[in-house]
């Protein structure tokens, strides 16, 4: 495949890259959003300050276990997972003279139980080009994280920068894709010289791709841009006006819009709301992934405010879809637990768990529903646990669940303990059940 060809006799003003170069970074975000939709209008790219890496900001000394704990929340990565090692090698070493040509700076070590982080001791000295490396590394685990075969060969690398660029940190790496400096304590020189394979061409056009997606020709962020970068992306911006992107499509921005729109209404509790917001996405997008993420999200607010019968279709639609969606087969299995299926139920949790694109933390508390309606606690109880084990976030009535679970098995005392939790996260169906525990007490005591 021919790449990064620049075309630079031109003396009109257009960007300086040409027309196979730009099919592969429209081609990659096409997959990109295939796989993860359309970013949502109104998005910021990423910047180094305090709004987001508050972890790293909070002291004054730089700690790459904070950078990285950041670099997770904005990932929607499980920190945990993420280990970091500091190797030294003669850089380190005062007063050596060295040359090293593509030294090693950073690299990861994935295996299935976790990533390992090894970093170059001489990096704590360059904190910029420590944040460059760590957003690349962070991205890739992203990628393998969703289970996504991104690794093409040669093009592997440059790919990762345009999935940077999707998920916003297109500035970060922008500003440190050359990196030339030198350090002179005025007895020893270190001078130091790194640049990335990604053409700035390239780079700018993606960075244009990713504001034409999110709807803004002249965003704020260009200004944080190093200046031979900004005046490709302007370039590229005019060039993108005048001859669209097939993937810029207002339709499937606007179902983007209402997407993020319902999940704010259901964040109020607000679920019949959020429902009318996805019924009309549905005849906006003609994206498929996105059909099945509103099938399912339907679903699981009829679920929410207790239409469970009505919910079941929604999670088959999903299914129809996209076969292999594990949140809509945990959804499914849940659906039809609450509605006395529970055989059907357990099968769809299993396929949940198969498909490994769930979240373990819910199958784990709709397995322990499903052997609590068999009556066998112990299996129940062991669920619940591993529900608790492996949540990463807040997982939807979880202690709601749990609560009622332990009140069943005479754990009164533990069981209302849980149930206020549930309150304290604002779930209507923990608020609506103590409010009744509350009134027939009253009832009780006026007896």
């Amino acid at each position: 495949m021919k790449l990064f060809g620049f075309n630079k006799k031109s003396k009109e003003i257009k960007p300086r890259i040409t027309k196979p170069d730009r099919e592969w970074v429209e081609d990659n975000f096409k997959w990109l959003i295939t796989h993860y939709g359309y970013p949502v209008r109104g998005n910021e790219q990423i910047v180094l300050s305090e709004k987001f890496f508050p972890k790293t900001f909070s002291t004054s000394d730089l700690d790459i276990r904070n950078l990285i704990e950041d670099l997770c929340n904005l990932l929607s990565l499980d920190s945990a997972k993420i280990n970091v090692e500091l190797h030294s090698d003669l850089r380190d070493v005062y007063a050596m003279p060295l040359e090293v040509h593509m030294p090693f700076e950073v690299e990861t070590e994935m295996k299935e139980e976790g990533y390992t982080i090894g970093v170059a001791q001489s990096l704590l000295k360059r904190p910029g080009r420590l944040v460059y490396n760590l957003v690349y590394e962070c991205i890739r685990i992203r990628l393998a994280e969703s289970k996504l075969q991104f690794d093409s060969g040669g093009d592997t690398g440059l790919f990762l920068f345009l999935a940077g660029i999707y998920f916003g940190f297109g500035i970060l790496l922008s500003q440190n894709i050359r990196d030339i400096g030198r350090d002179n304590d005025g007895f020893w020189q270190t001078k130091w010289e790194n640049v990335s394979e990604m053409p700035v061409e390239v780079m700018a056009f993606g960075l244009a791709m990713y504001a034409k997606l999110i709807d803004q020709n002249n965003p704020e962020w260009k200004k944080e841009f190093p200046s031979e970068i900004r005046s490709e992306f302007e370039h590229a911006i005019a060039f993108l006006n005048d001859s669209p992107p097939t993937i810029y499509n207002r339709n499937e921005l606007e179902a983007n819009d209402l997407f993020d729109q319902s999940f704010n209404e259901s964040k109020n509790g607000d679920f019949e709301s959020a429902i009318g917001t996805l019924q009309k996405i549905v005849y906006l997008t003609g994206d498929k992934q996105m059909k099945a993420d509103v099938y399912n999200n339907i679903g699981y607010y009829q679920l929410r405010i207790g239409e469970y019968e009505k919910s079941i279709p929604n999670f088959q639609k999903a299914l129809q879809l996209d076969p292999d969606f594990g949140f809509a087969h945990d959804n499914l299995g849940y659906a039809f637990l609450l509605t006395g299926q529970v055989e059907e139920g357990k099968r769809q949790l299993d396929r949940a768990l198969e498909t490994g694109n769930n979240d373990a933390a819910y199958s784990y508390r709709n397995l322990a529903l499903y052997y609590s309606a068999k009556n066998e606690p112990e299996k129940a109880e062991h669920n619940f646990r591993l529900a608790f084990d492996y949540k990463t976030i807040p997982v939807d009535l979880l202690e709601f669940h749990y609560a009622n679970f332990l009140i069943h098995q005479g754990e009164t005392k533990k069981g209302m303990e849980y149930l206020e939790e549930a309150v304290k996260k604002g779930e209507q169906e923990a608020i609506k059940q103590m409010s009744e525990i509350t009134k027939n007490e009253s009832q009780h005591d006026r007896r």
